[in-house]
């Protein structure tokens, strides 16, 4: 009987030599056409994970199955199937930018008209042709982001894995990244999504596992996580000058969102009413927690048990 699942992990464990235990236990399963996020702090094992996943670090123990293909024992077989943007640098230092993206295409198999096509649709998609022509070594951090993005979805895969895909790359590119995302995702593309950009990341993710000391703590639906902050509601205000915020209001982030329990509502709608009345406050937002929220709720209770999305593997 076939798997359900894109990729199936079970029980993954990796200690080094050094005693270090990077992955423990990890039990992980992506579907067909499901965008599937990794949160966690540095050295909380994600990229120790993602290498596993790619044939490139072999486990302690447990298992790592590509559309029923055993990793550990036959790992090219299992890359040939994914396309993969590194979080380091991608670059190769001789090649154009538009090589670069056309040479990874046709790496994976496809024909040098179709590889040229695929190359030209993606830099026009994320406003690169004017820098086609540059080489890789010459072409700023974000450029050279871009096209390693471009580079892993030039060829069809069974599987993206997509490590800190928007690094150095400005908001208006980073726009299009995530917008040709969110078009891979409606064709069915199983993306394994390693990011810190919560913000950006949560229209295109289906489900999100958050990791700490190599054991994932949380896993489930951005609705379904939401449980961990659903007594609370998150203000964003834009002031036109200096202001003392209400004493319920916990500051999210960079001071530009507040925290504030549920049951404070309308004492802080008053208060942004007097304020906006005023001239003080130009405009306000209120809403439910995000991902961020979401991820800092998970982190300061990380031995709590994990929350697993229905239907999800066992």
């Amino acid at each position: 009987m076939s798997s359900p699942y894109v990729l199936e992990i079970r029980g993954l464990t990796k200690r080094y030599r050094n005693g270090t235990l990077a992955n423990a236990r990890i039990d992980l399963a992506l579907r067909p056409g499901e965008v599937f996020a990794l949160l966690g702090p540095n050295g909380a094992g994600k990229t120790t994970l993602v290498r596993q996943v790619l044939g490139l670090a072999r486990p302690t123990s447990g298992t790592i199955l590509l559309d029923g293909i055993d990793v550990v024992a036959d790992p090219a077989a299992a890359r040939r199937r994914i396309g993969f943007l590194p979080q380091g640098p991608f670059d190769l230092q001789s090649l154009t930018v538009a090589e670069t993206v056309e040479f990874a295409a046709r790496l994976r198999g496809v024909p040098p008209p179709a590889a040229r096509r695929a190359a030209a649709r993606l830099l026009e998609a994320l406003e690169l042709d004017a820098f086609r022509s540059t080489s890789m070594h010459a072409a700023s951090g974000g450029v050279r982001r871009l096209a390693g993005f471009a580079a892993a979805i030039a060829a069809p895969a069974r599987l993206l894995v997509l490590d800190e895909p928007t690094n150095d790359v400005d908001p208006i590119r980073r726009a299009r990244l995530w917008d040709l995302l969110a078009g891979l995702r409606r064709d069915g593309a199983t993306v394994l999504l390693v990011t810190h950009n919560l913000a950006e990341a949560e229209r295109v993710i289906d489900r999100l596992a958050i990791m700490n000391a190599g054991r994932v703590i949380r896993e489930g639906t951005p609705a379904a996580l939401r449980s961990l902050v659903t007594d609370r509601l998150r203000l964003e205000l834009d002031a036109a000058a200096p202001l003392s915020p209400h004493p319920a209001l916990l500051p999210d982030g960079d001071g530009s969102a507040w925290l504030f329990e549920r049951g404070r509502l309308p004492e802080i709608a008053a208060w942004l009413d007097a304020h906006h009345r005023s001239g003080a406050i130009s405009d306000f937002r209120i809403g439910p927690p995000g991902l961020d929220d979401i991820y800092a709720a998970a982190m300061a209770a990380p031995t709590a048990p994990p929350l697993v999305a229905p239907g999800a593997a066992q």
